[in-house]
């Protein structure tokens, strides 16, 4: 090949490459244009979340039910649970 064809492809290339570059770079600008719906849906939702955390938060619970004779004298028929033991031993342990 000679010397000028060779240096007309490398530049072919490079023009191709920066080309193609900048292509990519002007997808990816035109990519972060959608992220602002993201971004409003995103806050909506974090509001959404916040105003439900503070609903939970205002809830106040009346404790005098715990203290009512009612409740007190209620009686538990649950049996009681015995620890058996469970597994077999371990075969690489040895014993002294």
């Amino acid at each position: 090949m000679s010397s000028a064809l060779q240096n007309l492809l490398i530049l072919a290339g490079i023009v191709l490459i920066a080309g193609l570059g900048y292509y990519l770079y002007t997808q990816n600008q035109g990519a972060n244009l959608h992220n602002t719906q993201v971004n409003n849906q995103a806050s909506v939702k974090t509001a959404q979340s916040l105003q439900r955390l503070q609903e939970i938060k205002s809830i106040s619970l009346d404790g005098s039910f715990f203290s009512d004779p009612r409740f007190t004298t209620l009686l538990t028929f649950a049996n009681d649970v015995i620890p058996e033991p469970h597994g077999k031993s371990n075969p690489f342990v040895g014993s002294n």
